[in-house]
């Protein structure tokens, strides 16, 4: 959540990394982030539906007015890195003990069975 590592590309063509939060950066601006550009269109799709579930998850409407304001008017990167900072520690993948999608109760004897 705090590093970059989105690739976008500007409206003038120049291409740079991101954090998820500086999406809406530079939109009242001329040069503002137009499109994702992995390399690969099925990167930036699975990118996109990512980022929609991050925004959802992380700051849902309370009903469909609320939904039309903040399509009209984005959050600010600084809302969204609030927002964000709610589930940043799920995506923090170093460290002891189990993370993300780890199962505690796992054993190797237990692999090594169902194998």
């Amino acid at each position: 959540m705090h590093e970059k590592w989105i690739p976008v590309q500007k409206k003038d063509g120049t291409k740079e990394t991101i954090a998820p939060w500086q999406l809406t950066e530079d939109l009242e601006l001329e040069n503002q982030i137009v499109e994702l550009a992995f390399s690969r269109p099925d990167f930036n799709g699975a990118l996109i539906q990512f980022l929609i579930g991050l925004v959802q998850t992380t700051m849902p409407p309370t009903d469909e007015r609320a939904w039309k304001n903040v399509l009209m008017n984005p959050p600010s990167p600084k809302v969204l890195k609030n927002a964000f900072e709610k589930v940043a520690h799920a995506f923090d993948l170093d460290g002891n003990g189990a993370r993300f999608m780890q199962d505690y109760e796992l054993k190797v004897e237990d692999f090594k069975k169902k194998r």
